[in-house]
């Protein structure tokens, strides 16, 4: 329609996709074809004689005849079509630029072809944001080429012909996205027609989907198969290419047959295409195995000796592990319609200072990904700002830092396959809440550059103090809370918080419910788990005083008794109230006592008592030879 009514037409969003096509055989199969072929079809069915595009890397025009017989093309049309018209060699005493002469030739071919009178012609210009640049030595030129662009819209008309209505000799622009065109673009113009061409369609997805299956097939030597088994492989790579365009669904295939991946395995093909690993690091055997430990590895043993020892919440581990059952098992988020494609894992871990939150996050890193494993963290605390967006993804063209990338979307590329953890996420700017809403839903996120990160085979950990500065629940106000609150009045404080934070604070139910049953409340640390953190801390410092002065380091009863007690002191502070204790208690007056009365190697040193003070704790010590 928009060739009958508009001498110009700006095409812009989807415009770098396979379009799927009627093959012109007449076989009823699909073919791919990309946009320059898409607009070639519709000039031939609307009469067009010719049809040129500008190719942009050699600076030249090819020109396509559509209808029978010889088309009548513009002289200068036909120079553009010689490989050495724009060539650097200067002709006729021309002595200009060659990208000058390129652009003020443009210019003459616009002219020449909006007053053709023949059969129409067709002007394609598939990357029209790369004209005129305003950043560019040649902008004087690029405004020239704009403005008559502008004034020939206006000055077009219909090519006479036989049929009732005609089109205009047609100019195509193409850009991706319409802020992309230069300034001096006449956008706004009534004779500009801007087309959208939008994202591709279930079943248009689902039609290249089948031509990627089929193409697999063939390239195999299948030729007879199943049509119900067919179907089936259809339907698993349409869901696992949840927001591929068609060009790329078509480019998984092409990965299927040059890895010798076959069509069951075609989500696979789709993850190496997507962050380059071929193998689902979820269905491997050390990793399932990891995770039905997992309970026993996160807690470790009673006596603080296993190898992550997350003590004292035994509730909190036991959730954990059951979504990652879940991940293993390849059923998260399948009650749900949206993305395949989202993240394999989250959790809010909510609780208390110092209760093992970030020690969680930690041991759950390590039992997905082993036990050198860390996960990746952001301290939530410096993105409180508005700019901070643009610090994790990116900041856009034209920006300072715009070539860096983003920390997050960086960090992706770099680990496709990691632990992504948000501490403190309450302190973040409310902005960057987008950023999260967009990857718990579609698994992916397009950073600052234009290009897309994928987060399918991540697990995001958010923890939180929320809760512990408010204490309203049930329409009640509660007293502050401590270690000797109610554990059901704690989770309920927490989970009231939780939801006050996302609908009231921030105004954003939906993140909330992406973030669906992840929410994990933390108790605080009760008296009955201080043993074993007290065993855990003098564990470390009796192995770091065997390292590095090669002695024994001996705990007396009464030694710890005393630091039991300043712990329980100290229980609202959680795990580092029981650090802080052995820290202030036995290293500091333990190090100094080294210093001024070094060890002979091989002595054993037994701390029989602790006589804390205000300005300086001393102890006693027993010292013998091994």
């Amino acid at each position: 329609m928009s060739l009958t009514t508009h001498p110009q037409i700006l095409l812009v969003g989807n415009v770098r996709d396979h379009y799927l096509l009627p093959a012109q055989n007449g076989s009823g199969a699909v073919q791919p074809m990309d946009l320059g072929e898409v607009v070639e079809l519709l000039c031939v069915e609307r009469g067009f004689g010719a049809l040129a595009t500008f190719d942009i890397v050699h600076d030249r025009m090819s020109v396509w005849e559509l209808g029978t017989g010889s088309a009548q093309v513009p002289k200068s049309l036909q120079d553009m079509a010689i490989t050495d018209a724009m060539s650097g060699t200067t002709r006729d005493g021309d002595d200009e630029q060659p990208d000058v002469r390129m652009l003020r030739r443009l210019r003459q071919v616009l002219r020449d072809v909006v007053g053709h009178r023949g059969p129409p012609i067709g002007l394609f210009f598939p990357f029209a944001h790369r004209l005129g640049s305003s950043r560019s030595e040649l902008a004087g030129e690029g405004k020239l080429l704009m403005a008559a662009a502008e004034a020939l819209s206006h000055s077009a008309r219909q090519v006479p012909g036989e049929a009732a209505v005609m089109p205009f000799n047609t100019v195509f622009w193409v850009t991706e996205q319409q802020q992309q065109m230069p300034l001096d673009f006449a956008i706004s113009s009534r004779t500009v027609r801007v087309v959208t061409v939008p994202q591709a369609s279930t079943d248009e997805r689902r039609a290249a989907a089948g031509l990627a299956v089929a193409t697999v097939l063939q390239a195999n030597g299948v030729v007879d198969a199943d049509s119900r088994w067919v179907s089936d492989a259809v339907g698993n790579l349409l869901s696992v290419t949840f927001g591929m365009t068609n060009s790329e669904i078509l480019a998984v295939a092409r990965v299927a047959i040059d890895q010798r991946i076959p069509v069951q395995r075609l989500d696979d093909a789709a993850r190496l295409y997507r962050i380059g690993v071929k193998d689902n690091p979820w269905a491997a055997s050390t990793i399932r195995k990891s995770i039905v430990d997992g309970e026993k590895l996160l807690t470790g043993t009673p006596d603080g000796d296993g190898p992550i020892g997350v003590l004292g919440q035994e509730r909190a581990v036991r959730k954990a592990v059951d979504i990652f059952m879940r991940s293993a098992a390849g059923l998260s988020g399948s009650q749900s319609s949206s993305s395949p494609n989202r993240p394999r894992g989250v959790l809010f871990l909510a609780g208390p200072t110092g209760v093992g939150k970030t020690e969680l996050a930690k041991g759950v890193t390590r039992m997905i990904f082993g036990s050198d494993a860390e996960p990746v963290r952001f301290d939530m605390t410096e993105f409180s700002q508005e700019h901070a967006r643009e610090r994790l993804i990116g900041a856009p063209p034209g920006f300072v830092g715009f070539d860096a990338g983003g920390e997050l979307t960086n960090a992706i590329r770099a680990t496709p396959m990691c632990v992504l953890l948000f501490d403190e996420i309450e302190k973040a700017h409310p902005r960057l809440f987008d950023i999260f809403l967009q990857i718990l839903e579609d698994g992916r996120l397009t950073d600052g550059r234009g290009g897309t990160v994928y987060f399918s085979e991540c697990v995001l950990i958010f923890t939180s103090n929320l809760g512990m500065t408010s204490s309203r629940t049930g329409g009640r106000t509660l007293t502050r809370l401590t270690h000797k609150s109610d554990p059901d009045d704690v989770r309920r404080v927490l989970e009231q918080a939780f939801v006050d934070f996302f609908d009231t604070k921030l105004g954003r139910p939906e993140l909330r419910n992406r973030l669906g049953d992840s929410f994990i409340a933390m108790d605080f640390i009760r008296p009955e788990v201080v043993p074993q953190l007290l065993d855990k801390a003098l564990k470390s410092v009796v192995g770091r005083a065997a390292a590095v002065h090669r002695i024994r380091l001996e705990i007396g009863t009464e030694a710890r008794q005393t630091l039991h007690d300043r712990a329980l002191e100290t229980l609202d502070s959680g795990g580092r109230g029981v650090n802080t204790a052995v820290e202030t208690l036995l290293i500091n007056p333990l190090s100094r006592l080294l210093i001024l009365e070094p060890a002979e190697p091989g002595e054993v040193w037994t701390v029989v008592a602790i006589k804390p003070a205000d300005t300086q704790t001393e102890i006693e010590v027993s010292r013998c030879s091994g």
